[in-house]
């Protein structure tokens, strides 16, 4: 659980249930950080992409 979702929970304000959590795309072969358009690894060549929701 994210800081920001501690908080919330604590202060008890609700948040948006249509909202989506970031996403962190990640090669699974080499940890190079991708954005969300890459569908291979600029690096490795891997088109294993991790998505992380955050």
């Amino acid at each position: 659980m994210s800081a920001f979702d501690e908080l919330v929970t604590i202060i008890g304000i609700g948040r948006d249930p249509t909202e989506q959590p970031p996403i962190h795309y990640e090669c699974r072969r080499c940890g190079k950080t991708l954005s969300e358009r890459d569908t291979d690894c600029p690096v490795c060549g891997s088109t294993d992409v991790a998505e992380i929701p955050l």
